[in-house]
């Protein structure tokens, strides 16, 4: 996202005029991180909002006891820190890199008045926030309905459809973003590599049947794998 074409990719900023474009840009700096670099501390005062250019960034939480509990997945084109800044509140959750990633970062005050004279721009993000909302509480009727095996089935596909079917994820972090243990999370996904469904190697899972898969996210019967 280093010139005007990588704005434009952005829904957040495909209606922009092109002067418009060059005011994000005017008062965004990028800067790269590596995976593990800490983006944003949950409980620190927010100071920027971060556009991702490119990469993946995982929001998460730790609860008293240390474990860790994965809230979302931030790629291309999404906003971290955006509510921080609207609310004047501090970071909510804690922001890593899963890989290597770029992002534009902008002050807060910036970028508040950014959404005060661009009501493009303020339209979009409040919409984004809504969706966010949504799948957010999607995600707390599947912890009550949903099965565990179903949980993590969803998260796959989901995931997929994002990056591909190559996923850059321990399942130990598939247990936290689902809310179950690593255990239960490795007995899961072992079914799910009997049945050729998918592959695991260190740190990463290939989808090798999505139809399957999606199948298993609908709820029917473990036993069809």
């Amino acid at each position: 996202m280093k010139n005007l074409e990588g704005i434009k990719i952005c829904s957040l900023f495909g209606s922009l005029s092109e002067q418009e474009r060059k005011k994000v840009l005017s008062v965004s700096v990028q800067k790269q991180f590596e995976r593990g670099d800490i983006i944003t501390q949950e409980g620190d005062r927010s100071g920027f909002v971060y556009i991702v250019a490119e990469g993946q960034i995982k929001g998460t939480r730790f609860t008293s006891d240390g474990r860790e509990i994965i809230l979302e997945i931030f790629g291309r084109c999404d906003m971290i820190g955006q509510v921080a800044a609207i609310s004047g509140e501090p970071y909510y959750y804690t922001a890593i890199a899963l890989t290597s990633t770029t992002v534009n970062m902008i002050k807060k005050e910036e970028f508040m008045e950014l959404l005060r004279k661009n009501p493009g721009i303020a339209n979009k993000t409040f919409a984004a926030l809504g969706k966010r909302l949504r799948a957010a509480q999607a995600k707390i009727e599947e912890f009550v309905s949903d099965k565990v095996e179903q949980r993590i089935a969803k998260l796959l596909v989901a995931l997929s459809d994002r990056m591909g079917n190559e996923i850059p994820f321990t399942r130990q972090e598939i247990a936290s973003m689902v809310g179950t243990t690593i255990e239960t999370a490795i007995r899961v996904t072992s079914r799910f590599k009997e049945a050729k469904v998918i592959k695991t190697t260190r740190g990463r899972i290939q989808i090798i049947d999505k139809q399957k898969l999606a199948l298993l996210a609908e709820g029917p019967p473990l036993e069809i794998v």
